[in-house]
């Protein structure tokens, strides 16, 4: 009898020894869910430059928008998925749920220039959909542009102007086209919908 009784001690020793090993080990384990951005955007934007510029000569060449996601690690180091060929004005996005890793921005490229193309500045979709999305975005044009947009403030602002990336041998700067520093979903509204300018 002395025997049975310590025989259970034992077995529910080893129960809770158990139980407290497993919830150790899943408490420091950092799922997908749990996982916060901690990188600071200044480094996301050179990264997204980076990405950007590698990818407009092909761009230009195939005249067609490539996009994709950055995502951190978490290990805090920054990856790109393989980007998605859209068409001459759009390319859609396709999300992903990898564990271990979260998007922190989105990134597309405008194509090569077209007079028929307001491709100089981010368009109302752009703004629109990482607003939606919840995470900032990147975008690059024909000129050599590079704009952020701050999906939290609804803006997108120019990072650098035209030629600091790759630029279309076929771009020709519209000297009556003034492109402001920074745009907010009304004045890209208004833009889109104002007379087009006489280059």
């Amino acid at each position: 009898m002395f025997e049975g009784r310590s025989t259970r001690i034992l077995y529910a020793i080893c129960a809770i020894a158990f139980v407290v090993i497993v919830a150790r080990a899943y408490m420091n384990v950092k799922g997908t869910d749990a996982l916060q951005p901690t990188l600071p955007q200044s480094q996301v934007e050179a990264y997204a430059r980076q990405q950007l510029d590698a990818l407009q000569a092909e761009s230009f060449a195939s005249d067609r928008e490539l996009c994709g996601i950055i995502f951190e690690t978490s290990d805090e180091k920054l990856g790109v998925s393989r980007p998605t060929d859209g068409d001459v004005a759009s390319c859609d996005i396709s999300y992903f749920d990898e564990p271990g890793m979260v998007p922190v921005a989105s990134f597309h490229t405008h194509g090569k220039h077209s007079v028929r193309y307001d491709g100089e500045v981010p368009s109302l979709i752009d703004i629109e959909s990482d607003v939606a999305s919840g995470i900032d975005g990147y975008v690059s044009t024909p000129g050599g542009r590079l704009w952020h947009i701050d999906h939290r403030h609804a803006v997108a602002r120019q990072v650098c102007g035209p030629g600091c990336l790759k630029q279309d041998p076929g771009y020709r700067p519209c000297t009556g086209d003034n492109v402001a520093r920074v745009y907010t979903i009304e004045q890209l509204r208004s833009r889109f919908s104002g007379p087009t300018p006489n280059c």
